[in-house]
């Protein structure tokens, strides 16, 4: 009989460090091919044409502080690996990779950079982090992520559940009129830089991965951060449309989500963030709301 490989027995890890709250994982690569066609016969092989790349998307609910958020910077040393552990029932394997017992299911990555970040939440619902990586390594089974750099695994970050009142958002208005859902994002857009081998065809064939690799992968300024706030008018009034014409509506808006013990689990302060659209919205049965968004760009420092 054949039996299904359940998510509540899954593991996740990322960079030796467990993460919980994960709600989905989807990771995927395509191979981009160029025929190569012979006259008088046709069709002969296919080529690849482009280099190697993957994906990964995560989505978690924040019960923890986020790992994701110590991965945004450029360079190699925000390079990251990442793995999912299954059962496969049929096989008998549990989630116990104990000596002797390697028969759960593994597929992971490494090499992955960040590419963007999102973070939501309403009233009633715990804040929901979704995050997009791009694998310019291998992808695939048999990739333990477990530990980093050799060193073991850590714990996963202490269990900690945000409550409405521990969310404290700041925006035009937002002293006097009821902010009811907010959303966050960062993108980060990555260049990969790719050389010519400089090794011998021997040092090629043992290490059969690296070369084939990047020889960087750059992130690409400014990076954009926006912020977006849907609030119930008390006495919020909208902008001119042609008032931005004289000067762009400049304010200081800023994202804390704290724990039940009032210590904080994240923080996202956009300084001098820019209005740049407003919604005015009015229904029968509901009250007048608005939804304000800002954006922010950070140079390299």
């Amino acid at each position: 009989m054949k039996n299904a490989s359940l998510p509540y027995n899954q593991q996740v890890y990322v960079n030796g460090t467990g993460i919980s709250g994960i709600q989905s994982i989807e990771g995927n690569y395509g191979i981009t091919e160029q025929n190569v066609n012979f006259a008088g016969f046709g069709y002969v092989t296919g080529l690849i044409s482009q280099p190697m790349q993957g994906n990964f998307t995560i989505s978690r609910a924040l019960v923890s502080e986020d790992p994701f958020l110590n991965l945004t910077g450029d360079g190699t040393d925000f390079a990251f690996s990442g793995s999912v552990f299954y059962e496969r029932p049929n096989l008998g394997g549990t989630l116990d990779n104990t000596e002797g017992n390697y028969m759960s299911g593994c597929f992971g990555f490494h090499s992955g950079y960040l590419t963007s970040y999102n973070i939501s939440c309403g009233i009633g619902e715990v804040p929901s982090v979704s995050v997009a990586i791009s694998v310019y390594g291998d992808l695939g089974p048999g990739i333990d992520a477990r530990y980093n750099k050799g060193e073991a695994t850590a714990d996963n970050p202490t269990i900690q559940v945000p409550n409405q009142g521990g969310i404290v958002l700041t925006c035009d208005g937002s002293s006097t009129n009821r902010i009811t859902s907010f959303s966050y994002s960062m993108e980060l857009p990555r260049t990969a830089l790719y050389a010519l081998p400089n090794t011998t065809a021997a040092d090629l064939t043992a290490d059969s991965v690296k070369w084939k690799m990047p020889a960087q992968v750059d992130l690409s300024y400014p990076v954009e951060s926006t912020a977006n706030f849907t609030m119930e008018i008390d006495d919020y009034e909208t902008k001119n449309l042609y008032g931005a014409l004289t000067g762009i509506h400049i304010h200081n808006t800023d994202i804390t989500i704290n724990n039940d013990s009032g210590g904080q689990i994240v923080k996202f302060d956009l300084t001098k963030s820019r209005l740049i659209s407003e919604s005015f919205s009015s229904e029968v049965g509901g009250p007048v709301t608005v939804n304000l968004t800002y954006k922010k760009y950070s140079n390299k420092r």
